[in-house]
């Protein structure tokens, strides 16, 4: 070898050897172990769900797809969304979390409202269980003002839970994962209105099945006072049939709350005397002949009894001297609405009868 050549080999190999050695100022030295060690950890560890799946925050990425991709939802991905105080920021969590609850909507029912019941801020929790019912109601929702006064009344869940009414099985659920105690029982009553209709039996083995005994009597009164509104007839005919004396009777008087007995008049007060505002088609009163719309009522009197003046007297009297019991008779003097100043009233007599309602 020449001597030229061999002096430019040993400067490559002092060189080498430098910087596999040394490495950078202040470093440990890189060895040749050092880098296959470290080559295996990094072949060897988990590979992150960012790297197998490079789109960013969830708040980034599609939160339907998100949703719908998992059986169990975790609210992890919620946590992802923006938590700044901007109101900016604000608004894109909100939608993002209706987005993120209407595709859970579409998975399993249970694991929607679990994950509905973990989110603890209330304003977006309102969000998302409005999106859950509005997405299983197809967005047929009652009025807000009806919606509002139901949350005033009973709190968020229950409020909520009575728009999936008409679907037993859903809203018994819903009662059940979310409430306890009155916002349940309210829950399960709307439910009970909504079959008494269609399915009265089903109804009220409902309140007997899923409310404590002790409570079950007012729901059921409220029950039978709702389909008597809405059926008199029908719900008439149920209660004759109830075996037990007491209980008959007991449901005769709850449905008589909104169908009473009397003559199907519907009043209200004008110049001190009790007026008559609507007759009902097939009451008491349209049968009789004697009385029309906008009569004035100037006294009224049991069967033989003595008139009592009705002036300024208070319509909720009016109206329980008007109630009776069937078949009974209710004298009343009355004016047209267009009579002459200073003419003498007319007497008419009313049989009294149950007032039936088909809504």
């Amino acid at each position: 070898m020449r001597p030229k050549v061999a002096l430019v080999i040993i400067v490559a190999g002092i060189a080498l050897a430098a910087v596999l050695t040394l490495g950078r100022k202040g470093q440990k030295p890189i060895t040749q172990d050092d880098s296959l060690a470290a080559h295996e950890v990094k072949a060897s560890a988990p590979v992150s769900q960012a790297e197998r799946h490079p789109v960013g925050p969830i708040h980034r990425a599609s939160n339907r797809e998100f949703a719908t991709s998992h059986s169990q939802p975790s609210n992890a991905a919620l946590a992802a969304l923006p938590h700044g105080p901007s109101s900016a920021d604000k608004l894109e969590r909100l939608a993002q979390t209706r987005e993120y609850f209407r595709a859970l909507a579409a998975g399993d029912h249970a694991a929607a409202l679990q994950a509905a019941k973990a989110v603890t801020n209330s304003v977006e929790r309102e969000t998302a269980l409005l999106a859950l019912v509005t997405e299983w109601t197809h967005g047929e929702l009652r009025a807000p003002v009806e919606r509002a006064a139901a949350i005033a009344q009973h709190g968020l869940e229950a409020g909520l839970g009575m728009e999936l009414a008409k679907d037993p099985d859903l809203a018994l659920l819903w009662a059940n994962e979310l409430m306890a105690d009155a916002g349940r029982e309210a829950v399960i009553r709307e439910i009970a209105l909504a079959m008494v209709a269609s399915d009265p039996n089903r109804a009220f083995a409902l309140l007997r099945e899923e409310i404590p005994g002790a409570k079950q009597a007012p729901h059921v009164r409220d029950l039978l006072a709702s389909w008597g509104g809405q059926d008199t007839e029908a719900a008439l005919n149920w209660a004759d049939q109830l075996s037990n004396p007491a209980e008959r009777d007991s449901a005769i008087a709850a449905i008589r709350t909104q169908a009473p007995v009397g003559i199907g008049a519907v009043l209200n007060t004008e110049g001190g005397y009790p007026g008559i505002v609507e007759i009902m088609k097939g009451a008491p009163a349209e049968l009789s002949g004697q009385i029309n719309k906008g009569d004035r009522i100037v006294a009224l009197a049991q069967g033989d009894g003595a008139f009592v003046d009705a002036f300024n007297l208070p319509l909720a009297d009016v109206v329980k001297m008007i109630r009776g019991d069937p078949g009974t008779a209710l004298r009343l003097q009355v004016l047209a609405a267009d009579a002459p100043a200073g003419s003498p009233p007319r007497t008419v007599t009313v049989i009294r009868d149950q007032v039936k309602f088909k809504r």
